[in-house]
């Protein structure tokens, strides 16, 4: 049990630490993933991991429907290529963000930050 709680430790210290910085007034950054996918990865403005968050990888062609892990990770095993990203629904709490973030061409990471609702 306790090696289990030090992994879920570590996990959530390296999502806290790669996923979402950036100074506070930015909403969304992009960075290199060294895997072979796309991942969506959503934080509140503290940098807490939001789970549950519905998100779309869209082409000029098709969207993929993704939700965030406990992490606040959404993979998307698609080929590279040009592709943004939408929130299409946020849990309770968050407010809705109907902006169009950029995906970089080759797999990357998309860091976005969620407000809290008004």
């Amino acid at each position: 049990m306790k090696k289990v709680i030090a992994i879920m430790i570590l996990c959530m210290s390296v999502v806290l630490l790669a996923s979402c910085g950036g100074s506070a007034g930015d909403k969304a950054s992009v960075s290199e993933n060294p895997g072979n996918a796309y991942r969506v990865i959503t934080c509140d403005e503290s940098g807490a991991p939001v789970a549950g968050v519905m998100v779309q990888l869209c082409s000029d062609q098709v969207c993929q429907m993704g939700e965030t892990d406990a992490d606040g990770i959404a993979t998307f095993d698609s080929d590279e290529g040009i592709y943004t990203v939408h929130i299409y629904a946020v849990p309770e709490g968050f407010a809705e963000d109907d902006t169009e973030y950029p995906v970089p061409e080759s797999f990357g990471d998309v860091n976005i930050t969620l407000k809290a609702a008004e």
